[in-house]
């Protein structure tokens, strides 16, 4: 019974130390350049039909 609580600890640290790896590394914030600032690109026209 004792090693299924140290595999569910051990699992739980694990997982949350993934998670904040995967916060820390990609996400833009930490830059202070927040994507929804970004200007949107421009929309491709249509060509006139004839």
């Amino acid at each position: 019974m004792r090693i299924e609580k140290v595999e569910q600890v051990a699992a739980l640290i694990i997982t949350a130390g993934l998670v904040l790896g995967n916060f820390v590394m990609f996400t833009p914030w930490r830059n202070d350049q927040d994507p929804r600032n970004r200007p949107d690109p421009a929309l491709p026209t249509q060509p006139d039909r004839p």
